[in-house]
């Protein structure tokens, strides 16, 4: 039996179920309305340049005093994976300017990758006191509720965070990732095929200022890339399209064959000497399955 793209999630009509529902009819209203991330980012701003290389270590008596050096400081660490360095340069920047939301959602990314979730998630809070409409700090609470596997929780706050920012391909790949996990399949189809949409490159970045971008669980791996090759299918990418397919049947996705025939965004796929060749070969392992083994 092969997986089911139905809806898994059995949401109830009371409490967050209920507000969950609003805010997933709302989120169709803005996908109804759309017309058809490197690290180094993080170390940029504003009218400033990288400084000089620094040592590994830190120590109090070495960080800067002013809030633009030391936020250069950070940015650096952070590029270079020094979270502990990064975290404690943030927080300086947070003891001197207490009402920064940008130092507070930096500190809590620095803490994030550090995996002090609770942490994390207490400066992207005060991040979004500081600043109601922090649509990137609302994203980070919402990759600590999924890391935390509060599937739902994650997916109301992305809604929230898109409902500010509508037109983010990040956010959408979260949100699509999160959709998964809970199991909701082809809402997660819908919210990756608008993040490429919106961002052709988004799935191949590591990162952007600012911003988590939320790894994906590994369960399901072949239920996974079957999706991933229906998203790439409906924007008309071929090499996508096929490399997905050959991981979902190399990860043991039931009648993936079959499953493909009935899949109307797969029928772009009939002319292409590659995609032949794979269901040949789907077909060939189907039939020395089948084959009953004589006994020796």
């Amino acid at each position: 039996m092969r997986a089911s793209s139905r809806n898994h999630g059995r949401d109830g009509t009371t409490g967050l179920g209920l507000i969950l529902l609003r805010w997933e009819r709302a989120f169709a209203g803005v996908l109804l309305s759309l017309a058809c991330l490197a690290v180094s980012a993080f170390a940029q701003t504003p009218g400033g340049s990288l400084p000089e290389p620094v040592p590994d270590t830190v120590s109090a008596t070495q960080l800067p005093e002013d809030a633009r050096s030391l936020e250069q400081r950070g940015d650096v660490y952070m590029v270079r994976k020094y979270f502990a360095e990064a975290a404690e340069v943030y927080r300086k920047l947070t003891q001197l300017e207490p009402r920064n939301p940008l130092f507070r959602n930096k500190l809590g990314i620095a803490l994030h990758q550090l995996q002090d979730l609770d942490s994390a998630k207490r400066e992207y809070r005060r991040a979004i006191q500081l600043n109601p409409k922090y649509a990137q700090a609302i994203n980070n609470v919402a990759a600590v509720e999924y890391a935390q596997k509060r599937y739902r929780s994650a997916i109301l706050t992305y809604l929230k965070a898109l409902a500010l920012t509508p037109y983010d391909a990040v956010i959408y790949s979260n949100l699509g990732t999160a959709y998964f996990a809970h199991e909701r399949f082809e809402y997660a189809t819908q919210c990756f095929r608008y993040a490429l949409m919106l961002d052709p490159e988004v799935f191949r970045r590591s990162g952007r200022v600012g911003t988590i971008v939320q790894a994906r669980a590994d369960q399901n791996p072949a239920v996974f890339n079957f999706y991933m090759a229906k998203t790439y299918a409906s924007t008309g990418n071929v090499e996508e399209t096929l490399q997905f397919l050959l991981k979902a049947w190399e990860e043991g996705y039931p009648d993936l064959r079959k499953t493909i025939l009935e899949e109307e965004e797969f029928r772009f796929l009939t002319v292409e000497p590659r995609f032949q060749e794979l269901m040949a070969r789907m077909e060939s392992s189907e039939n020395n399955t089948a084959q009953p083994q004589v006994p020796r």
